[in-house]
């Protein structure tokens, strides 16, 4: 009795640990940055696999693809990269594709709009005025991330100005008291837009990141 008891015990034990233990998943990361100015593509991606606590890279025996042209295997610690670089005009979608372990075809798309013609309206503008920043392009879409980033031309100061990226908005007001928080002077200024994508699948978990780096404008900010 005693003997049949312990071995259910013990039975009982493996069953508890085979279900709490969980499968390996995959972890995906993908990356696009897009320089508007230089016309210049970026586009990376990892591949690992999640075991408990830690984290293994995964090879891939036919690599990984960006919109169907084989990326560029670069080892890195303990992670492979794939990456990618060209020349070329932006693309809104950008598509990887690679074939897993099980033979199996695997696909993420990341989406985000361009924009075109970012400008303040003028190139003289006073400080304790509002302004307007305008583009030609969609609207702000949900999940965006926008920053305008200002360098004063004399003195090489940068300043990262985050926007509340509400979407629908085509078009972006900038209170006096933001623009008071900059120096009077020459002032370039670009604007970064983002936006971070998740998915969980039962087999992996997805996270990618395209980046929008927009034409340079300038302008001239007075008391």
């Amino acid at each position: 009795m005693y003997r049949a008891f312990c071995l259910g015990l013990l039975c009982a034990l493996w069953s508890a640990c085979q279900h709490t233990e969980p499968a390996p998943k995959t972890v995906a990361t993908f990356y696009v940055r897009y320089l508007k100015p230089e016309g210049q593509v970026l586009a990376e991606a990892t591949l690992l696999r999640q075991q408990g606590d830690s984290l293994y890279s995964i090879d891939i025996s036919e690599g990984m693809r960006y919109r169907g042209a084989l990326m560029r295997l670069i080892s890195a610690e303990k992670r492979k990269i794939y990456r990618h670089e060209s020349k070329s005009t932006y693309f809104a979608e950008h598509p990887f594709q690679w074939t897993d372990t099980k033979g199996q075809t695997r696909r993420f798309s990341l989406t985000m709009s361009p924009l075109f013609d970012v400008s303040l309206g003028a190139s003289n503008l006073p400080m304790s005025k509002p302004a307007t920043l305008t583009w030609h392009g969609p609207p702000i879409a949900e999940g965006e991330t926008w920053v305008i980033m200002w360098e004063h031309l004399e003195q090489g100061t940068i300043v990262p100005m985050e926007i509340v990226a509400t979407p629908g908005l085509d078009r972006i007001d900038f209170p006096a008291a933001q623009l008071a928080k900059l120096n009077p002077g020459r002032w370039a200024y670009y604007v970064v837009r983002k936006k971070v994508s998740r998915q969980e699948l039962p087999d992996m978990s997805v996270q990618g990141i395209v980046e929008y780096y927009s034409d340079t404008d300038t302008v001239t900010l007075r008391r």
